[in-house]
């Protein structure tokens, strides 16, 4: 009886150690499945990337890189299609140039992105395989802008940040959401994906001292950039100028 308990215990033992090799060499295949996705610019445009998500605004957390137009390539690892009939879709985001370093005072470019239509890159990505995707330089009248933007220029005494619907918005090109006396700020606001224009009526300053103005109410349309001026008295009504599409 006793033996037949003990060799009970050890085909269990066995059993056990089976599945976990059997797990470990399953998650080691998983791991080491990646599969390079190398894609060339034939654009104009430097070219922002995204993996399977649609950002509204830039997602660090599914952003694969930029493939410039000038050294043309950028090569990345990424894993085997989960759905086999689906497969993975990479977004592609145009950087138009809305003004540059030393217009902005900021450290870098700004940039805004657009999006051709149905440009995406969707495709079955079979393990031990390598990809060549080409992206092709855009016909101007197909480029839709993804989000809008303003422009504030701070001419009062203090420093101020900008909400929408009560949330504070982020400069674009800065990790600071103040503006400080005379800098210029560049803001994206969320359009619906299928409007091409959006009112807005909830944009206010708040100054450091928790006084809020509200922005002259307007029509917010993709491809134009709306520019204020907020002084002591109060804010002024918008200069509206296209963005040049053709900025790279």
């Amino acid at each position: 009886m006793i033996k037949i308990i003990i060799k009970s215990i050890a085909f269990i033992l066995l059993c056990i150690i089976a599945i976990s090799c059997d797990s470990d060499n399953n998650n080691g295949s998983n791991t080491s499945a990646l599969v390079k996705v190398t894609f060339f610019n034939n654009s104009s445009y430097d070219v922002d990337i995204f993996h399977n998500f649609n950002p509204q605004f830039f997602d660090p957390t599914t952003y694969l890189g930029t493939v410039d137009s000038i050294s043309r390539e950028l090569e990345v690892q990424v894993p085997a299609s989960s759905d086999t009939l689906l497969g993975d879709t990479f977004y592609l985001r145009y950087k138009i140039l809305l003004a540059n370093r030393l217009e902005a005072g900021t450290a870098d470019d700004i940039y805004i992105h657009a999006e051709r239509t149905m440009s995406n890159i969707s495709f079955v990505i079979e393990s031990g395989r390598s990809y060549l995707k080409i992206i092709e330089d855009p016909p101007v009248n197909e480029l839709r802008f993804v989000n809008g933007i303003i422009k504030v220029h701070n001419l009062t005494t203090g420093q101020l940040w900008v909400e929408n619907h009560g949330a504070i918005l982020p400069q674009k090109g800065r990790e600071n959401a103040w503006l400080t006396l005379g800098q210029m700020g560049f803001f994206e606001l969320s359009l619906p994906f299928l409007a091409e224009s959006w009112p807005m009526n909830s944009l206010l300053s708040r100054d450091s001292h928790g006084n809020r103005t509200s922005f002259p109410s307007f029509e917010l349309e993709r491809g134009k950039l709306y520019s204020f001026e907020i002084s002591n008295t109060g804010i002024s009504i918008p200069v509206v100028t296209n963005i040049n599409p053709l900025a790279f």
